[in-house]
């Protein structure tokens, strides 16, 4: 079922979007609205999964993570659901498109290291069937905000 959202949700999930800490008493005094009114118009928002879930935006670098790669590959027609599975089932992937273009997955690929990454890709991302892999390394995050 897909929801309509009016302009008060538009404000609440871009609010939520910015900060999902907010609560309903900050975001009612940002939108002229009650707490309870901003309360039960997010649990409408999740119940019709425009809310997907809330995250926490994590220093890479902190928990052990020094390479990220953007990964596009093309995958035959009748392996793509079980290769999107195989990635799926990986701790180092953290995203996965379908993408238009010559390569129709596009991923993204975490390690420790660039061997370890290097790894991850020769050992268990390839032996999925991808082929005409693409790596594109990210050097610095400059802005990251999950939802946007």
């Amino acid at each position: 079922m897909m929801m309509l959202q009016d302009d008060l949700d538009q404000k609440i999930l871009r609010l939520l979007q910015h900060n999902g800490k907010l609560t309903y008493e900050e975001i009612g005094a940002m939108v002229d609205r009650s707490p309870s009114t901003i309360r039960d118009r997010i649990k409408k928002l999740e119940d019709s999964r425009t809310i997907l879930g809330y995250s926490a935006i994590v220093d890479q670098a902190k928990v052990g993570i020094g390479a990220d790669a953007y990964v596009e590959a093309d995958i035959a027609p009748d392996k793509t659901q079980s290769a999107i599975s195989g990635l799926y089932a990986l701790e180092n992937i953290s995203e996965i498109l379908r993408v238009t273009g010559e390569r129709r997955i596009m991923f993204r690929a975490r390690a420790a290291t660039n061997q370890e990454l290097v790894d991850v890709i020769d050992r268990k991302i390839r032996p999925l069937g991808f082929t005409n892999i693409k790596i594109t390394m990210v050097l610095e995050p400059v802005i990251r905000y999950p939802g946007l």
